[in-house]
């Protein structure tokens, strides 16, 4: 429960919570270097179902912006093959999952990778999610858009909140803030193709109850481009969507981002 109140709000009312991460990029030997910014939002929902369990429905966007000026960038020039690309935002419609009800002494599934720590007036929950499927776009098909077969990536979060209010038998949502920490592969629209190395993501953030306290520059694009996103979804829905499942079907519609085109809409 008290898991689940960091994470959304038992009331099944949308939470959100943004984020705001630099970028790095890591080539085998070298410094890792800050390249890029991203600043996005997730929209949640909580659903409570008969046995229990909650069904966790959401929907994300994140946009890359200008490490100098920190506005939202639609093309970028990329330092590390020199190459000026479009570059396609995340629009990642569901991300969503199943928080099955926990017993005492029964298996509890999340044990390996969620962990709070309770200390004084703050507590924090750690939250490691290591990631490793086949990739959407295959190197055959896609050579300067894939990074290989399989998509190997990890996300770790740590969550702040106090003590007091995750402790609380009444509320039904926890204020919290969190750090955000991901390993992941080259972007496809970056057209790394296969080069070794990787992208580091160092960001932070924090939980809202409405979408009008978000920033407005976020809530300014959203509403533009992406205006389904200002609110989580209703009812569970699959398969998730990622940027790689994203891109391969803008590629596969002809509809990727090219010179002088507005965002892909979804």
């Amino acid at each position: 429960q008290a898991m689940l109140r960091v994470v959304g709000d038992l009331s099944g009312k949308t939470v959100y919570k943004d984020w705001d991460a630099t970028i790095f990029a890591s080539l085998p030997g070298q410094k890792p270097k800050p390249i890029l910014r991203t600043i996005g939002f997730n929209a949640g929902r909580l659903i409570k179902q008969a046995d229990g369990s909650h069904h966790w429905v959401t929907r994300e966007v994140s946009y890359y912006v200008d490490l100098q000026t920190g506005k939202i960038i639609e093309t970028w020039q990329n330092p590390l093959n020199g190459k000026t690309v479009d570059v396609v935002q995340v629009a990642n419609d569901p991300v969503s999952s199943k928080f099955p009800k926990l017993e005492a002494g029964k298996f509890n599934p999340f044990a390996a990778f969620a962990k709070f720590d309770v200390r004084g007036e703050v507590s924090w929950m750690r939250w490691d999610v290591p990631l490793q499927y086949p990739n959407e776009l295959k190197p055959a098909t896609n050579p300067e858009e894939s990074t290989g077969e399989t998509y190997i990536a990890s996300e770790h979060f740590i969550w702040f909140s106090n003590t007091a209010d995750l402790q609380s038998d009444t509320a039904t949502s926890t204020p919290a803030h969190y750090a955000w920490f991901r390993t992941g592969p080259w972007l496809p629209w970056m057209k790394m193709g296969m080069t070794p190395g990787q992208l580091i993501y160092s960001g932070n953030g924090r939980k809202y109850s409405s979408f009008d306290e978000l920033s407005p520059q976020l809530r300014a694009y959203t509403l533009k481009h992406f205006p389904k996103y200002a609110d989580a979804p209703t009812s569970f829905y699959q398969p998730n969507e990622t940027s790689w499942s994203y891109y391969r079907k803008l590629k596969e519609a002809g509809t990727l981002p090219g010179p002088g085109d507005k965002p892909a809409k979804k």
